[in-house]
Order: structure tokens, then sequence, then C-alpha cells
């Protein structure tokens, strides 16, 4: 499944506009998130609440700020997929962990099947694909 930008929802996603909240509005984004993954088993959710909160906080420290989250569920096979669309221009990697952070994208690596960024005109969107237990 390629993730997009596109302002349109394409079928199957939940769509949260979070542009212009604060570092306390990403709490009420996680809420969010938590409610549509609600029919998840208790690992699974963890690990997808924990990618979520990473790449709404990476957003707003590197890149401006979350404009969206989107959160797709498919079942054959059971995968969830996160993205987190923002205006910055810098580009996610992956680094040695300081003092200074870096651990972050490292655990959505470990925790998720795949990740990525698509890039656009006007910002970028970072996803993470996280496989999922059968119900």
């Amino acid at each position: 499944m390629r993730v997009t930008w596109s302002g349109a929802d394409p079928a199957g996603w939940q769509v949260l506009d979070v542009a212009g909240l604060d570092r306390t509005g990403l709490t009420a984004a996680r809420r969010w998130a938590e409610t549509k993954l609600g029919k998840l088993r208790e690992k699974d959710l963890i690990d997808t609440l924990i990618i979520v909160g990473e790449l709404l906080e990476n957003a707003y420290v590197h890149g401006g700020g979350p404009r969206q989250l989107r959160i797709h569920c498919a079942h054959d096979p059971r995968e969830v997929t996160v993205a987190v669309a923002d205006a910055g221009g810098g580009e996610p990697k992956l680094r040695v962990p300081d003092r200074g952070g870096g651990r972050g994208l490292l655990l959505v690596d470990q925790l998720c099947l795949a990740w990525g960024v698509s890039r656009h005109d006007d910002g970028k969107l970072v996803w993470a694909r996280v496989e999922c237990s059968a119900d």
C-alpha cells in the first residue's frame, strides 16, 4: 500500500486534522488513535500507540508540527498503518542514541514491519506499518 499526502480520505483511512496543535494537544491525538485501534490485542495496541506517539512527537520537534494523523487497518493480512503528515523539509533517519535523543525512530523501527517517508511539495508523510495478531 502506497501512503500518500493527498487531502482526500482514501477508503479505509481514519484521518484526524492536528494542524496547529501544541504539544499538549498531542495527548488528545493519541487518545483518538486509541479509540480507532481499540479492537487490537493489547500487545499490538501498545506497540501501535508507541509508534503513533513517536511519529507525532517527531513531527512536532523536527517537522514544524504535525498536520494530520492517519490510521488504516487492513484485515488480510492483519496490519495497521500509521501515518503523520507535516510541513517539515527534513528527512527522518535512524541515528545512534545520545543524551539529545535518537531513541524514538529506533523504537519505531523495532516495532514495525516497515516505515518510510513520502515526500511532497508541501511537506512529507512519515508512515509505519505494524503487523498484528489475528482476532
